[in-house]
């Protein structure tokens, strides 16, 4: 339910494990085994997902990989090798972070945002900066090479081979921000297509830094990063009042979405439309309590999972055992003792809707509160579990399943929207919001859709 992208990308963080003491880096053969070991042994009696994972023999592919991590020349290759064994498992929970954070300090792109949209690798936002407008950057543009490689097998090999966000949508929107991740201040070679078709060749610097000085910096970044406005309402034509939530990161999120909610005006409101597309989590304990201000009964939270080990029943040949419950402080999730809004309510979803922002989807999607707009969500949640590794990385490991309260599953599968909408290329290229659009649509029509 936590979710962390960086130890650069925000101030608020998890503590976690940090270098020192039998956590220095020696590089011997012992600690390389070590550390593979703990990466091994943690998910082997916490990942709650193996049998969704038929053809991974989790302790066949620990032995191919022992003489991989005693080989590896450096630090560097070994957290290489680490990410990549963890990549198998494939959960957006569940990954091996580096020491630093997701990606070396020293480490940068260039001041755009990249989007897949229908396959294509497109320029969603960039920046005005003389090097792009000298090279004609603008969104809309499409990226079909980088350093010479095809922009989806340089995603492949170069990202996706050391990180799972655990659903193709999911990695498109989240581990995207590394496609053209590198050394600070050296160029990368892209080859572009125009909106037009022809085909150039561009060179860019990695270098963040916005004219204004600040870092330039994805959605999915400034969403998780805004800790001192996370809510934004204002009211739009039509009597539509949106409500943008970038995270649930912190109690900020719940205490300044119940103050603005208590000013709103409700005279000529036909519809509420709450946009969590950029959302990537945070918290339970923040999010539940905004469910409350649209609903007048009583609501199902989500189960959750979790392994339980008993070695003696498992040389008895018992069945694996779960412990399980539900998420909160019970079973239902209770409206607000104060102002409420029960009329048409629309959620905006996309595949960076991650995490507690997705717990946040069930019980309003379960209920049939709400009607989802949009594309289908990441897919992943978990209460991670961090134990320490050599040189001061960390392994983190999903501990537990949550599933609808009818029991069907949706982590690496995703929450799929009741109105399927998807931005296009020209979407981007003439700044439409056909998702904010069709949200609009589905409040005008309120009776047909929350009908059906």
């Amino acid at each position: 339910m936590a979710f962390i992208l960086s130890a650069n990308a925000a101030s608020a963080q998890e503590q976690v494990p940090t270098a020192g003491g039998d956590n220095e880096w020696t590089g011997s053969s012992e600690q390389k085994i070590w550390g593979l070991m703990t990466v091994w042994s943690e998910a082997k009696f916490n990942f709650p997902f193996f049998a969704q994972r038929p053809g991974l023999n989790w302790d066949e592919k620990v032995r191919e990989y022992i003489p991989r991590v005693i080989a590896a020349p450096d630090m560097n290759s070994y957290y290489d090798i680490l990410c990549e064994f963890a990549a198998l498992l494939k959960d957006g929970h569940t990954a091996v972070n580096r020491p630093g954070g997701f990606f070396d300090p020293g480490s940068d792109w260039p001041p755009l945002e990249v989007q897949v949209v229908g396959g294509k690798y497109v320029v969603a936002r960039c920046d005005e900066t003389a090097e792009l407008k000298k090279n004609k950057i603008y969104p809309g543009l499409e990226i079909v090479s980088i350093e010479g490689v095809p922009a989806d097998l340089h995603f492949q090999s170069h990202v996706l081979r050391y990180e799972s966000r655990g659903s193709r949508q999911a990695d498109e929107a989240i581990n995207i921000y590394r496609l053209l991740l590198g050394p600070k201040n050296t160029v990368v070679a892209l080859g572009v297509r125009d909106w037009n078709g022809r085909e150039r060749s561009v060179a860019l610097t990695r270098n963040s830094l916005r004219k204004s000085g600040q870092p330039f910096f994805p959605r999915l970044f400034e969403w998780y990063m805004n800790e001192s406005s996370p809510v934004e309402i204002r009211r739009m034509k039509d009597g539509v009042v949106y409500i943008k939530i970038a995270n649930f990161g912190g109690e900020q999120t719940s205490k300044e979405f119940l103050k603005l909610f208590d000013r709103i005006d409700w005279i000529g409101v036909k519809g509420v439309i709450i946009d969590v597309r950029y959302n990537p989590g945070g918290d339970d304990r923040f999010a539940f309590p905004i469910i409350g201000c649209f609903i007048d009964t009583p609501v199902k939270s989500f189960l959750w999972k979790s392994p339980k080990y008993v070695p003696a029943k498992i040389t008895w040949g018992y069945d694996p055992e779960w412990e399980q419950g539900f998420m909160g402080e019970g079973e239902f999730i209770q409206p607000r003792a104060g102002r409420r809004y029960l009329g048409p309510l629309v959620i905006l979803t996309g595949p960076a809707t991650y995490s507690t922002a997705e717990d946040f989807l069930i019980p309003l999607d379960f209920s049939k509160r709400a009607v989802l707009v949009g594309e289908t969500t990441a897919g992943s949640t978990g209460n991670p579990r961090r134990v320490p590794l050599p040189g001061g990385g960390n392994f983190r490991v999903v501990t537990l399943r949550t599933i609808y309260p009818d029991g069907r599953e949706w982590v690496g599968i995703g929450i799929k929207p009741h109105v399927e909408t998807h931005p296009t290329q020209k979407d981007i290229f003439i700044n439409f919001d056909r998702v904010l659009n069709g949200g609009i649509a589905v409040i005008k029509n309120w009776g047909k859709y929350h009908k059906n």
